[in-house]
Order: C-alpha cells, then sequence, then structure tokens
C-alpha cells in the first residue's frame, strides 16, 4: 500500500483531479466555441396605436431567421412583446389585437347589455360617462378607463402563466416598465402576475385607472423609460435591437388645442429617455408613424405594415444575425419546449379583495367553473356582468396552487371613489324656438343601505320641471329576486299645449306624495312591479288661453308596470328589444270617476350592417272611454313621436303610433370624447283619439343627426308631414 505522502503517490492524486477538470475546460470550451453567435435582446417602444407596427417587425425578424433571446418593452410596446414572450406567434399576436373591440375598450364602459338592471336604469337616465364618487368628497374616478375589458384580455392569453416565479421562466425571458406613482422612478416587473405587469405598464395617465400592486400605484411606463435598452442590457443581452415609433415633426396646427398643448408637453418629456435610450441601441429601427396618431386604435392595418418597412431599411444590419436553418430549427425547437398550454380544472374558487358579502355573491355565481376544464369566454362573460352591478373597478382571474390542488383566483378591486355616487345630466328641449326649455338632474346613490343588494336612489331636478324623487329598493334577502321598494316625490312639471304650431297655454302640474311597491326581477333585462300610490295634484294655467280648468285633487293610483331592456345601448340602439306597458287604476278623483288606463310601447332594432341597422316601434294608449282627463291625456308631438307637430300637440284618451326607421353610424371621434354621430330618417304615423277637431291620420317624415357624446346624446333634425306641418328641433338628452 502505497504511502499517500509519498511524491508517486500525490502524483496520481493531482491526476485524479486536475485531468478529469481540465477535461471538463476543455469541454465548456468547445461548446462555447460552437456557440458563436450572440445573445439578442429586442427591446419594443411605447406609442398606444402605433405599436401595431410591432407585429409586423416580429413577423420580418421570424421571415429570416433572426433568433431574440430578451424582450424588454413598455405599453403598447410590453403588450406585443409580452404576448411574444409566452410563445405566441406575430400571426397569433395579430389575430388577438383584432380580436378586441377597441372603441368599446378605450371607451371603457360596461356594455349596456352586461349591467345590472338598476344600473341600466342609471344609464338610461343618465346617459352620460362620467360617474362621480362622495366617498371623500367629490371625486371621478382616476382614468376613464378602469381597464377592465383590456384587463380580461391579458388573463384569458396568460393563463397558463399564472403564478410565474420569474419572468425568465417564459418561452423567452422578459421585462416590462411601469412608472411607480408613489416615488416618481421606474418599475421594473420581472416576476409576479404578468397580467397585472401589463395592466401596469399600459395605464396611460387620464385614459385607464392605475393598477395597484402591493400598496403601490403604478401607471404607464413611458415617463420614466418608454424604450428600455437599459433593461434588455441587464437582462443579459449583448446585441440590442430597438424600435422606436418616430412620430416625425410636430404640425404647429395640432397645438391650436388644450389636449394638443398637453400632449405636446407630455411627448417632450419622454422623449428625454427615449433620446437616451435610442444612443444605446445597437441596431435602432426607425418605423415611420408621421401619419398616425396614438390613439388610431381603428386604423391597425394601416399602421401594421411600417414595421416591415423599418426592418427593410435596416436589412443589411439584421441579416448578420440569422441563423441557418438547421439552427433556427433548434431555436424554435428550444423555445416551444418552455411554451404553456395547460389550464388544470381548478378544484377550488378564492375571491380577494372585496367585502365578505360580495365574496360570497361572486363565488355563488362562479361555482359551476369547478372540477371541469375553464371554458374563459364563458367565465369572462360572468366577470363582466358581475362588473355591471357597480361596485367594482375591475374583476380579474388566474390560478393559483395551495396543498398540491389547483384553484381559480377572482381578485376584485372595488370603486376607491364611491358609493355613495353621483350621476349629473343636462337636457334642453328645442321642441319650440320660442320657448326652449334647459333642466340639471343629478342622482344619488348609497348602496347596500340596510342589507347587502339594497340601495337609497333620490334624483333632483331644476329648471323647467323641478322637483325631488326619491325611492328606497329593499331586497328580500341577498340572493332573493323580489324586492319592496317605498318612495316619495314632490315634483312641479311644465306642460305646453300647442295648435298648429302655436304654443297657446302654458300648464304647471305640482305632484306630492308617495307609494310602495312590491316587484320581481327575474333578470339584468326585465322588472315586474305592483304598486299603490297616493297623490296630491294641484294644475294652475301660467300662461295663455284656459284649456282645463284650474284644479287640486287627491288621487289614489293602482298600477302593474313592465319593463324588458334588451337593446345594446342606452343611448342609440343598434340591436335588441326594448318593452315597457304599464297598466294603471285611477280609483279616487274629484268628480269621483274611477278609471283604467294602459299604455304600451315596443321597439325593436336590428343591424343590417357594420354601421347600419332598422328600427321600428309600435306604442299605443287607452283610458278605455273615460273622459276629462285634462293633464292625464295620452300626448303625441314632439322629436321621434310625429316631429311635425309641436310637444303635446295631440291630446286626447286614446292614441297609436307607429315608427320605421334606419339609423346609419356617420364617423366617430377620438374614444377619449366617446363621441359617434349618426344619421336617421324615419317615417311616423298615428294618431289621437277622444278630439274631433284632431288630425284623422297624421303622419311625417323626420330626418335627424345624433351624437352620442361623452356629455350625453345631442340631436338636430326636422320633420314634414301632413297638412302642412313642418318643425326642425333640437336637444340634448334622451332620444329614443
Amino acid at each position: 500500500m502505497q504511502n499517500p505522502t509519498s511524491p508517486k503517490a500525490g502524483s496520481c492524486l493531482v491526476r485524479a483531479f486536475v485531468v478529469p477538470s481540465a477535461l471538463v475546460v476543455l469541454f465548456s470550451l468547445a461548446a462555447r466555441a460552437a456557440e458563436t453567435r450572440p445573445r439578442i435582446g429586442l427591446v419594443l417602444e411605447g406609442g398606444g396605436a402605433l405599436g401595431f407596427a410591432h407585429i409586423a417587425v416580429l413577423e420580418w425578424l421570424e421571415q429570416h431567421h433572426i433568433p431574440i433571446d430578451d424582450i424588454a418593452g413598455t405599453s403598447m410596446g410590453a403588450l406585443v412583446g409580452g404576448m411574444y414572450a409566452t410563445g405566441k406567434s406575430p400571426a397569433e399576436i395579430r389575430g388577438i389585437v383584432d380580436s378586441i373591440d377597441w372603441n368599446a375598450t378605450i371607451d371603457g364602459q360596461t356594455k349596456f347589455q352586461d349591467l345590472a338592471y338598476r344600473r341600466k336604469e342609471d344609464r338610461l337616465a343618465y346617459p352620460t360617462r362620467f360617474e362621480f364618487g362622495l366617498r371623500d368628497g367629490l371625486s371621478l374616478p382616476s382614468g376613464l378607463n378602469a381597464g377592465q375589458a383590456v384587463g380580461l384580455v391579458f388573463d384569458h392569453v396568460l393563463l397558463p402563466y399564472s403564478g410565474l416565479n420569474s419572468f425568465n421562466d417564459l418561452p423567452i425571458p422578459f421585462r416590462c416598465v411601469a412608472t411607480d406613482l408613489m416615488t416618481g422612478r421606474a418599475k421594473v416587473f420581472d416576476r409576479g402576475s404578468l397580467s397585472l405587469a401589463l395592466r401596469a405598464t399600459m395605464s396611460i395617465p387620464g385614459l385607464f385607472s392605475p393598477v395597484n400592486i402591493d400598496g403601490h400605484i403604478y401607471s404607464d411606463g413611458a415617463a420614466v423609460d418608454n424604450l428600455p435598452v437599459d433593461i434588455a442590457r441587464q437582462m443579459g443581452a449583448e446585441i440590442i435591437v430597438a424600435v422606436h415609433l418616430d412620430l416625425g415633426p410636430q404640425n404647429p396646427k395640432s397645438l391650436e388645442s388644450l389636449l394638443g398643448v398637453v400632449g405636446r408637453n407630455v411627448a417632450i418629456m419622454v422623449a428625454a429617455n427615449e433620446l437616451r435610450s435610442m444612443k444605446l441601441a445597437d441596431i435602432l429601427l426607425n418605423v415611420d408613424m408621421s401619419n398616425f396618431a396614438t390613439l388610431d386604435f381603428n386604423r391597425r392595418d394601416e399602421i401594421i405594415p411600417y414595421g416591415t418597412r423599418a426592418a427593410e431599411a435596416k436589412r443589411a444590419m439584421l441579416t448578420r444575425l440569422a441563423l441557418s436553418d438547421n439552427e433556427w430549427r433548434r431555436y424554435l425547437e428550444a423555445r416551444a419546449s418552455r411554451v404553456k398550454t395547460a389550464t388544470p380544472p381548478p378544484e377550488f374558487l378564492t375571491v380577494d379583495g372585496t367585502s365578505p358579502e360580495k365574496k360570497k355573491a361572486i363565488a355563488s355565481g362562479l361555482s359551476s367553473f369547478l372540477d371541469k376544464p375553464i371554458d374563459q369566454t364563458k367565465l369572462e362573460t360572468v366577470l363582466t356582468q358581475l362588473s355591471g352591478w357597480g361596485y367594482f373597478s375591475r374583476l380579474s382571474y388566474s390560478l393559483i396552487k395551495k396543498n398540491g390542488q389547483t384553484g381559480l383566483n377572482i381578485r376584485a378591486e372595488e370603486k376607491t371613489y364611491g358609493p355613495p355616487f353621483l350621476n349629473l345630466g343636462l337636457t334642453i328641449d328645442g321642441t319650440d324656438i320660442n320657448n326652449i326649455g334647459f333642466g340639471m338632474a343629478g342622482r344619488l346613490t348609497f348602496l347596500n343601505v340596510g342589507n347587502f343588494r339594497s340601495e337609497w336612489r333620490t334624483d333632483a331636478f331644476f329648471g323647467t320641471n323641478n322637483g325631488i324623487t326619491s325611492e328606497y329598493y329593499r331586497a328580500f334577502s341577498d340572493s332573493s329576486k323580489w324586492f319592496v321598494a317605498p318612495r316619495a316625490y314632490l315634483t312641479r312639471t311644465e306642460f305646453n299645449i300647442y295648435n298648429d304650431r302655436d304654443r297657446i297655454a302654458q300648464y304647471f302640474q305640482l305632484r306630492k306624495g308617495g307609494g310602495i311597491d312590491l316587484g320581481y326581477s327575474g333578470s339584468p333585462k326585465a322588472e315586474i312591479r305592483v304598486g299603490q300610490d297616493i297623490a296630491r295634484y294641484s294644475t294652475y294655467l301660467k300662461l295663455g288661453v284656459p284649456i282645463v280648468e284650474n284644479a287640486a285633487e287627491t288621487v289614489a293610483v293602482s298600477s302593474i308596470r313592465f319593463q324588458y331592456l334588451g337593446q345594446d345601448d342606452a343611448v342609440i340602439p343598434r340591436s335588441g328589444l326594448i318593452q315597457q306597458s304599464a297598466f294603471q287604476w285611477f280609483s279616487a278623483r274629484i268628480d269621483g270617476g274611477a278609471y283604467p288606463s294602459l299604455q304600451t310601447k315596443t321597439s325593436y332594432f336590428r343591424r343590417t350592417s357594420a354601421r347600419g341597422s332598422l328600427f321600428g316601434t309600435a306604442a299605443g294608449g287607452t283610458a278605455f272611454g273615460a273622459t276629462g282627463l285634462d293633464l292625464q291625456s295620452f300626448s303625441l308631438g314632439g322629436p321621434l313621436q310625429l316631429g311635425a307637430y309641436g310637444r303635446n300637440e295631440l291630446l286626447g284618451n286614446q292614441y297609436f303610433l307607429l315608427q320605421a326607421g334606419y339609423l346609419h353610424e356617420l364617423f366617430r371621434l377620438s374614444p377619449l370624447t366617446g363621441s359617434t354621430f349618426y344619421a336617421t330618417a324615419l317615417y311616423e304615423v298615428g294618431k289621437v283619439y277622444g278630439n274631433p277637431l284632431l288630425p284623422k291620420l297624421p303622419n311625417d317624415v323626420s330626418f335627424a343627426l345624433i351624437g352620442k357624446t361623452a356629455m350625453g346624446p345631442v340631436f338636430v333634425g326636422g320633420s314634414v308631414g301632413d297638412s302642412s306641418h313642418r318643425k326642425w328641433w333640437f336637444g340634448v338628452g334622451r332620444i329614443f
């Protein structure tokens, strides 16, 4: 046995350890020699709709076998880059952005069909896009758009990547940049929820509400690092390919508006950090975007090809990075091996971010999604409808792991500015150019008063009409569809009476009283009520010729009312059915004459093209032969109610009205203003009974231009009717 301290034994030990180590080094050197290409990083700049050009850049790089080892991006650059990092092909990314309704996404309002029934009533009564909160004084949301729609897009695409330990675990390592509004510094997202990170980096100030993550408030990263070349370098990239969206020289005309000046100041600040990053890039692709604006989301088919042009301009430099066919195949195989597609069926459900009763209600609505593969489209529909309750700014979903099981996690973000909520509205009635009516109204809503889902709603209005109404809506239980609704009111309503275009009398009617309804709401679209009111009516002449006597009487009214709101929009429906019916029994009057009253109206809208819709209306009412109704009479006249006649020009105890029309979308303005303009033409025919002096069959043809704006609907139009009746009219407020 050899002495381990002998020279020979020492030599053996050296060989035993050194030789294998040398072999490891040699093999390592050989491997590095085989891997001669540098690590390539791609940096995609933010720029709103201009970022669609990044898709074409990715297509060009793939077509020319140029690999990407790291991706960093900001805002829309992060959106495109993040989806590519998950293994989505450029074609798949283009399919995703094409499937998004960008107008609705930027507009940010929950679609009318997805609102709860009472929130539908709010939208109809106050058709503006602004909702104020009174939780900590009068305030608006932190952005026009809470990000619900775009957040669900991210959740849908990124569900297999829920709970990433690191963004390095993606098929392509990825980073995105947001602005920490609390520190003013850049936040580089490299782990956690990829969906939340993308929502944060895309939260354009003023447009999208910022995102709260672990107590920090994040918005769009453009202010701090819109072209994050430095981040890609920190990831280990040796060659940086950066894509710059060049807006070109400033157009002086764009500085003639307030928004233009503000936008330019922001652009100057962003340009400073972009210039620094452009100098650090090894290859800079300059995309000429001078013909486009950041909100041109509907021009994506025009924008995308500009990315190809920018890549072609740097063909000579880029193709030096290209791989051979075999190397490219191995690169794709390695990338594909990291792609995740599996989404195991959730075995449990958790809800975060809201109160216990809301958690219970959300969990109840989502219990059917457990223990089976997730139908993401259906899940997103349910979450959107839950957001239509009015409590939440956003609802999102992801998968979580707990005790070896997969669960579905719902993240609820409640509105921070309310309840209570305040809706405001403006009305202008230009039916009579010599007597233009103005009005302001407000609705104050307290939610969960007494129990979950109960609410107290009060309306006050001033101007041509004045008054206050208040109703307490009390659901029988947290999940019951039955409710009781006591109410009280005090109003003064103007009632003008016309004869052949001329106003001959102006009455005011005071109404004070109260009532209670028992109701059932079987769906978010329909409600039926049975009620009893007792009210004091006082009618007096203000101007003109006496048509009815001044009177004061107490009236008891029993009623059954039904309403179905199946249209797709509160302001200008393009499809769907609306049905309203009311039966009333006036059981106590001064003259002792009780009488019944029935009124019904059905409207149907049907899309005929992307821009056009046909619609028809059938309406009617009867007092079953009762006379002496005075101001309780049925009336026709005014815009879209036989517009060639003055408002309330046709009065009687029975009527019918038939309409057929066409609605055509003309153009849309910026999604920030929410403005869409339509032209409509319709034919109307109707008749009012009970007065032998009225026309036998009044009818007209009407034309109007209608604008759906952030401040509510505006319209101007005119009607040409029988017996030389002609009128033009305008207004602000609900028209359909």
